[in-house]
């Protein structure tokens, strides 16, 4: 069962090597460390095994993750890649029933430490840790330094148990990565990205102002920037909204550039199915749920607003389909 409530404890390593956290440290937590993008199946495992492990020891759950990812530290100009911003993160760990997530501020002095002294000062010193569960995959300390194997040897020296979790396939044997969300998402293949994820990929951001054009052909939007969000394939997807209140709103949206308005700013742009509220300045998540067309470039107007008729009969059709088949 989920916990009832999430507690965030930020922890910051300054030049002295003295740790800080925002709030107390529980002792002897069973946590769950890795970057955890996308907080996909695979790294559903990983958490669960460190749940496992709390549950049987009596201790409380966590999830030790990295603010901001270590990609975005190294390569600052770098292309946008993030399959989630940290609050959706950890309101992911909440549903997974984590009672505690300890985000590291990743910068200059924690990536300079080693990978033992990471596992001596973070996870033993200042954590006191008795478990930790990772990925087959997982590296820590200077230049990703340590391994998983290596977690076990420091484990085993400092007293915490160590769990670590094997590469994680679906049944075809495709493997269960971030990468691979990414890659999915950049063919447009909707279906395979919401397989691993176990849920639809989905973009959180403020609505801002748009140029206001579709509202001259009759299709107003609801427009978000992308952020350092992984971009998508260009183009017309199936979508459902959740607005703050948790309303949920079905529609159509156009990621891309707007060739016809000769636009070059990515925006994610939904039109909203039966809905005229305005949500200006509110933080709102939009989720993908399934592929149209790529982005095209029309000759006219007109041309545009016969398309996006289209592109909405069809994705009307498809929440009919999909109701249908809840249904039964």
């Amino acid at each position: 069962m989920p916990s009832s409530a999430l507690t965030v404890i930020t922890l910051t390593l300054g030049a002295d090597n003295a740790v800080s956290a925002d709030k107390p440290l529980p002792a002897g937590a069973c946590a769950a460390i890795g970057s955890f993008d996308g907080v996909h199946i695979g790294h559903q495992h990983v958490i669960e095994s460190a749940i496992a492990a709390a549950r049987a020891n009596g201790a409380p759950s966590a999830v030790i993750c990295f603010d901001p990812h270590p990609q975005t530290f190294f390569h600052k100009d770098g292309q946008p890649f993030r399959l989630m911003t940290l609050p959706q993160q950890l309101h992911a760990f909440e549903r997974l029933g984590i009672d505690y997530t300890f985000v590291l501020r990743f910068d200059g002095h924690l990536s300079s430490l080693s990978a033992e002294d990471f596992a001596r000062l973070i996870l033993h010193d200042t954590l006191h840790l008795s478990h930790v569960s990772a990925g087959f995959d997982f590296q820590f300390g200077k230049r990703g330094g340590g391994h998983a194997a290596d977690l076990v040897k420091f484990g085993a020296d400092l007293g915490f148990t160590t769990d670590i979790l094997p590469c994680q396939t679906d049944a075809k044997g495709n493997k269960l990565s971030s990468s691979a969300v990414r890659e999915a998402l950049l063919a447009g293949d909707v279906a395979t990205a919401t397989a691993i994820l176990g849920r639809p990929q989905a973009y959180s951001g403020e609505v801002v102002h748009g140029a206001k054009q579709g509202r001259t052909i009759d299709f107003p939007t609801l427009n978000l920037r992308l952020g350092d969000y992984q971009r998508p394939r260009y183009g017309i997807y199936v979508t459902r909204t959740t607005l703050p209140d948790g309303c949920q709103i079905n529609g159509v949206s156009n990621i891309g550039v707007r060739p016809t308005v000769g636009g070059n700013i990515e925006l994610l742009e939904t039109y909203l199915f039966d809905f005229n509220e305005d949500v200006y300045g509110q933080v709102v998540e939009t989720a993908l749920l399934d592929f149209i067309r790529s982005e095209a470039k029309f000759d006219s107007f007109e041309a545009m607003k016969l398309e996006i008729q289209n592109d909405a009969a069809k994705a009307r059709a498809w929440f009919t389909q999909a109701d249908g088949l809840t249904a039964t």
